[in-house]
């Protein structure tokens, strides 16, 4: 393991980046990006197909535009004046419930990059 004055450290998988006590690797990163990635495709495939449905169930569901069924209320106004924010509310809410879980899993990630790159460096300068 060779380290240069930059703060990158070499090691037999590629290049280690430390800033401060956080060492980033491309593998860590590619595995964060990875599982973020997945993430916001999912929320967001569910986000544009409900979008969507409003517009194209007034295409091909009368009842959903034309017949009342609350104070002369149609579903489809009641969905889009009540229902579809409560429905984004809700979505952001497991976003983010979500993606703080998941910043928490990964970030156990780091520290035992960390941990394993000072115990490395540590048995490095003992043999030199």
């Amino acid at each position: 393991m060779a380290s240069s004055s930059d703060g990158t450290v070499r090691t037999a998988s590629g290049v280690q980046v430390q800033h401060g006590n956080h060492i980033d690797t491309i593998e860590s990163v590619d595995v964060v990006f990875r599982e973020q990635r997945k993430l916001s495709f999912s929320y967001g495939a569910v986000f544009f197909i409900v979008t969507l449905a409003i517009p194209a169930m007034s295409v091909w569901w009368k009842t959903w535009y034309a017949v009342p069924v609350w104070g002369g209320f149609t579903l489809n106004y009641l969905f889009v004046s009540l229902l579809y924010y409560l429905f984004l509310w809700g979505l952001s809410y497991t976003y983010i419930r979500k993606a703080d879980a998941l910043d928490e899993r990964l970030s156990h990630m780091a520290d035992e990059i960390a941990a394993a790159t000072a115990v490395a460096s540590v048995g490095g300068e003992q043999c030199g």
